[in-house]
């Protein structure tokens, strides 16, 4: 499975501030959060799946790729 998200690093890093915007939108907007790549590696296993690779797209973009294949 491929999935299409920004990935928060495991500490803040005020050089991506704008991502932390997004990540409080996403809370007051939407009820849910940005997540950590070890976020989405719990996520996936509660689904059965392991994440295989994370990369970051080219800027500016603040997307990454995210595998994840069955465990």
């Amino acid at each position: 499975m491929l999935i299409v998200e920004p990935v928060l690093p495991p500490l803040v890093d005020p050089r991506i501030a704008g991502l932390y915007l997004s990540d409080l939108n996403m809370l007051v907007n939407m009820g849910d959060r940005e997540r950590t790549r070890e976020d989405f590696a719990a996520l996936c296993a509660s689904a059965g799946l392991a994440v295989t690779s994370v990369a970051a797209l080219p800027a500016p973009n603040a997307f990454s790729l995210i595998e994840a294949a069955p465990a």
